[in-house]
């Protein structure tokens, strides 16, 4: 059959195949992406006859004569389809994952549509789903291409997307990577191509427990195609890793702790051969009990899953306070004990994992992988390999995602070991079921909580006790519940305060790092616990927060005086005002309207007693490019853009001639992982840092040689002139040559260590003793007000409109930082309503992505966005990091919400039909 793609008469044979597959591996068009293959993602979607068709989904038997518009033919060489610019232009694009599926499904409804609605926009989107946006700004730029098209701008120029202006800092400027994104032409992990590519495929446990009793490989390396097949056997290493514990082996030996576990990997030459030849791998187990809760797992008697621990199945405990909290209680004036559930929670980033591993002819090995931590996983491989850590590289490459779920390692010891294994590149995929099967969670978490306060509702004391699920691996456990308890009472000021967390191992799936860390577990219990408190006494939930709020130099639960950029007040000050603006609640006939309110606050940088630091270098190439090299992983959140613009602030440099690059172990600074809101801070810092050096060596040299002084030399344009005069010193494309022929290297590098921090959680009576003790460099702030409507008689939600506001410190780029607030407004309402992970004894029940409670374009409410300025003293030009805490606050805010507008309150989530109407029958909480 002949079936024409973006303009092409192309020939295509083998029907049983997908569409997607011959649009990928055959053709090479990598703008069309695998997200899911199973329908539930759209980030596979094509024209087919200018339908939006899911083209993993899609056979080629009945495409015969059809025509197939993909992302690359949107376009004409050099021009962008108004749809791809205003993409760029409203800062629609994040990971960029999900991009050409948008934008083509777009187009579909703008072609038959041209002047949609929200909700026709809304539900053309529906099949498309976006983890990182929350979907607003993508509307309004669908908003923005109909308007173009129907003023009858169809294209417009590649050239001039960036500004010249030499200070982008405070202004929402494109992303630097944005033009990739939504030409497809950016290239993730599963795109590359390398010459003699083998394939891996990986066995995985079929118990959540079990002693491995045989695991005999001879069968499969007799297959047709195997080249090799891997076990713990034939690692030069370690067979153990983890970011904090080397506890999760990567290659189960003596048994599975849970049903992720690996036991052996095939390598062949092609997938399907290396999937055919894992059943023929022979495996033996004996059951063991299955422990599926903390509660199980710390009961006497319970089976050991680890040996390493010296309390049964305790990952890590952790405690924080300060004062006396029984004296706290006995002072109250009123006390409430209350109990709360949250779930897993899966990351659902569109991008499933891959890895590439290399083989080097020095005996080195390279791995191509979106990750976090490039460094991280440098030292992780390297242990396994056995080789020194100088003997790895990991090539760092766009991540389709992360939200803490690609800071664990998952395919680059496997990858990397096929390559050295074979001498051959060996590429490892995971489909969306083995990427589910495969990755941390968010904890689980049970908590405790007893608050007393006074009458007029000033907090008394705060006592918590909170339950981690664990899983069957460390991950980053025991510093998830050293935040939880470090912002388990919220950002308030507590004379007494007892806070302790216990990180359990348990059979499930491994707990990891996910947005916000610990934080909107504790958040959700804190919160609620104010509001029914502020019920209970009849006072008005913003009255509470402020009569207790934190402020500089006031006492956090660790004890700690923060000295900058506190912005808690603000923030509520800004929501509450918002409110008394919003018109009133109009809830369709029968349905209850309601509205809650949360704060919260996090964490800027790892803190605790670590040196968190950053490296950067900056070097002016030919044709006038600055290029500035960082360790950190931009993962969609926009690092990448926020060091270009600050290197171009302090450097008087044009934004539209700054080229970065991003964590290669090989080629950059190093730089501690992408986590904690870090980047903006330390990674911005070193920076800034570079910036000031290079400039400095800029300006000596080009006054030397025009004998103008440095103070008297600016950029203006194109070129450096003298301030006073307007005489042209050296053109940007000439300063390189010219520098080159004085002896001179216009380069610069800086390393960047954020100040001391303690790793104290209890503050000592009569306070710190030199009153500087800091838990973290940093910290940012937040509050949200949820309004929704409820129907009784169903269960059902539907929110109206969410108010949020953030303290940033400063916003480098306003509109990457909307970006991320809606983001985590629209992820933290799927946690608080529909989102949950769930397993059975261990086994997976939700295994696909349609079965995770995604929020998607259809069920996104008005989001107002405010950004709160207040400077923080460390940060650069007063900027500090904010990206994860907007997740945090909805699920509390909708919860008191539903009490608004029920009279029932939730203990549980997520929030979902059923579980409301349980309350409502119980008339009191659930």
């Amino acid at each position: 059959m002949r079936i024409t793609v973006n303009g092409r008469a192309l020939a295509a044979s083998g029907p049983e195949r997908t569409l997607l597959d011959w649009l990928r591996d055959e053709l090479g068009l990598t703008a069309v992406k695998r997200g899911c293959a199973e329908g539930h993602c759209g980030s596979c979607t094509v024209l087919v006859n200018g339908r939006p068709v899911l083209s993993c989904r899609q056979p080629l038997s009945g495409l015969g004569g059809a025509e197939v518009l993909t992302l690359e033919g949107l376009a004409a060489p050099g021009r962008l389809h108004p749809l791809q610019q205003a993409f760029i232009q409203e800062g629609a694009v994040q990971c960029g994952f999900c991009t050409p599926g948008m934008i083509l499904a777009a187009k579909a409804l703008l072609d038959r549509e041209p002047e949609p609605t929200d909700r026709q926009i809304a539900r053309a989107l529906a099949s498309n789903l976006c983890r990182c946006t929350g979907y607003v700004k993508i509307l309004k730029a669908v908003h923005r291409a109909a308007e173009w098209l129907r003023q009858g701008l169809d294209s417009f120029p590649r050239s001039g997307l960036m500004p010249d202006e030499p200070a982008p800092f405070g202004r929402p400027v494109p992303r630097v990577d944005a033009l990739g994104k939504v030409s497809g032409e950016l290239k993730f992990a599963e795109d590359l191509r390398f010459p003699g590519l083998l394939h891996a495929a990986v066995l995985r446990g079929e118990h959540p427990h079990a002693r491995i009793v045989e695991l005999d490989p001879a069968a499969a390396r007799a297959r047709p195609g195997v080249v090799a097949v891997l076990t713990a056997r034939d690692l030069p290493g370690r067979n153990a890793f983890g970011l904090l514990v080397a506890d999760q082996p990567v290659f189960a030996a003596d048994k599975v702790r849970c049903v992720g576990d690996a036991l052996a990997a095939v390598v062949a030459e092609s997938e399907e051969a290396a999937r055919e030849a894992l059943e023929h791998i022979r495996v033996r187990y004996e059951p063991l009990p299955v422990i599926s809760s903390p509660g199980e797992a710390l009961a006497p008697g319970a089976a050991r899953i680890h040996e390493r621990t010296a309390e049964p199945n305790l990952v890590a405990r952790k405690r924080s306070g300060r004062g006396d909290v029984e004296r706290g209680l006995a002072e109250a004036e009123e006390v409430l004990e209350g109990e709360y559930f949250t779930p897993f929670i899966e990351h659902a980033y569109l991008e499933p994992e891959c890895g590439i591993g290399v083989p080097e002819p020095d005996g080195r090995v390279t791995v191509y992988v979106g990750s976090q931590g490039p460094w991280e996983d440098r030292r992780q491989v390297a242990a396994a390999l056995g080789m020194s850590e100088e003997r790895v590289r990991i090539a760092h490459l766009p991540l389709g995602g992360g939200f803490g779920g690609k800071e664990d390692v998952t395919v680059q010891i496997i990858a990397a070991l096929g390559a050295l294994t074979t001498g051959r590149p060996v590429r490892l995929r995971f489909d969306r079921r083995e990427s589910i099967r495969a990755s941390v969670k968010r904890h689980a978490a049970s908590l405790r909580y007893t608050t007393g306060v006074k009458k007029d509702g000033q907090l008394t004391a705060v006592k918590a006790r909170i339950l981690a699920d664990s899983g069957a691996y460390a991950s980053v456990g025991e510093v998830v519940i050293q935040r939880a308890v470090s912002f388990g009472a919220g950002p308030y000021v507590v004379p007494h305060a007892d806070i302790e967390a216990l990180c359990v191992y348990t059979n499930n799936l491994p707990g990891g790092a996910m947005r916000g860390f610990g934080n909107p577990q504790a958040t959700f219990a804190a919160e609620v616990q104010l509001n029914r408190l502020a019920e209970r006494l009849g006072l008005d939930p913003f009255e509470i927060r402020l009569a207790n709020i934190l402020e500089e130099g006031r006492p956090t639960v660790t004890g700690e005086r923060i000295r900058s950029s506190v912005g808690a007040r603000a923030c509520l000050g800004a929501v509450r005002e918002a409110l008394r603006r919003a018109p009133p609640l109009a809830p369709r006939a029968g349905w209850k309207a309601g509205t809650g309110l949360a704060c919260s606050y996090k964490n800027v940088g790892l803190g605790t007693g670590l040196d968190d630091y950053a490296g950067a270098s900056g070097e002016i190439l030919p044709a006038g490019l600055l290029r500035v090299r960082v360790g950190s992983a931009d993962m969609g959140q926009g690092s990448d853009t926020v060091m270009a613009q600050i290197a171009c602030q302090e450097l008087g440099w044009p934004y539209s001639r700054v080229l970065v690059e991003s964590g290669d172990t090989d080629r950059d600074p190093a730089s501690l992982i992408t986590t904690a809101s870090r980047q903006t801070l330390v990674s911005g810092n070193a920076v800034l840092a570079m910036a000031r050096e290079l400039k400095a060596r800029l300006l000596e040299w080009l006054a030397g040689r025009s004998g103008v002084q440095a103070q008297g030399i600016a950029v203006r344009g194109d070129a450096f002139v003298e301030s006073a005069s307007g005489r042209k010193l050296a053109a940007l494309e000439e300063l390189a040559g010219l520098a080159a022929a004085d002896g001179v290297a216009l380069k610069a590098e800086a390393r960047y260590s954020a100040p001391r921090t303690w790793p104290d959680l209890r503050e000592p009576g009569g306070g710190f003793p030199d009153g500087e003790r800091r838990l973290h460099a940093a910290y940012c702030f937040g509050a949200q007000a949820v309004s929704l409507e409820v129907d009784p008689a169903s269960g059902r939600v539907n929110v109206l409109r969410v108010i949020a506001a953030s303290d940033a410190g400063r916003a480098v780029n306003p509109a990457s930082g909307e970006g991320q607030m809606e983001g985590g407004v629209v992820m933290g309402l799927g946690y608080a309503l529909s989102e949950e992970f769930r397993l059975e004894r261990g086994r997976i029940l939700t295994d696909t992505l349609a079965r995770q409670g995604l929020w998607r374009a259809t069920q996104v409410p008005p989001i107002q966005c405010i950004i709160v300025e207040n400077p923080h003293e460390e940060g650069p030009y007063g900027a500090k990091g904010m990206s994860e805490l907007p997740v945090s606050m909805a699920a509390p805010a909708v919860v008191s919400a539903l009490h608004d507008a029920l009279g029932v309150w939730l203990t549980r989530i997520p929030a979902t039909p059923e579980r409301i109407l349980q309350a409502l029958a119980k008339g009191g909480s659930a």
